[in-house]
């Protein structure tokens, strides 16, 4: 197991280094932030030119709305039915514009953090023992294996050098 550890370590490196992780990632989280738009401008806004409804039917002025429920619940007029409607319209454009908001902040959090440029692991203070460079870098790398209900999780920290040497070990936390 130690040398798939070993692979996959050089995998989430190579994986790093290609700048796939960081489109990937952003990818998702704009999909996600044109959701949270969608959700604030399309169904967080109320037609207002278009009358409330009460049970599926089309309220005019003269109507008045009697809503039973567990939390109370009353008699509403024809203006107070739009400022319901309009009020729960209200929450769609806060999750909405919320959510977009957050997954911009996260997509500004990825693309700084997951920079190929930056190097995977943290540099160990010794020379390769191969190419002898001051190139080594080491991470936990957590392997897992699933057979049913049982989960064997194999890690350790796995030490690389540059890929045109090669080099790699792995020893225990």
């Amino acid at each position: 197991m130690t040398q798939t550890v070993i692979d996959l370590a050089v995998k989430q490196r190579d994986h790093r280094n290609s700048g796939r992780s960081r489109v990937t990632t952003i990818v998702v989280l704009g999909v996600i932030a044109a959701v949270g738009l969608f959700l604030a401008l399309v169904i967080g806004r109320p037609d207002p030119d278009t009358p409330p409804t009460c049970d599926g039917k089309t309220m005019t002025h003269q109507n008045v709305c009697r809503i039973i429920s567990r939390s109370g619940g009353g008699s509403y007029s024809y203006s107070e039915m739009i400022d319901r409607r309009e009020s729960s319209s209200e929450v769609w454009r806060y999750i909405g514009f919320g959510t977009a908001g957050l997954m911009v902040v996260f997509m500004g959090v990825a693309f700084t953090k997951l920079d190929p440029k930056r190097p995977w692991g943290k540099p160990v203070g010794a020379a390769c023992p191969r190419c002898h460079q001051p190139t080594l870098r080491e991470n936990l790398t957590v392997h897992s294996v699933t057979h049913g209900r049982t989960t064997h999780r194999y890690s350790g920290i796995v030490t690389l050098c540059n890929p045109v040497c090669g080099f790699a070990t792995i020893r225990q936390r």
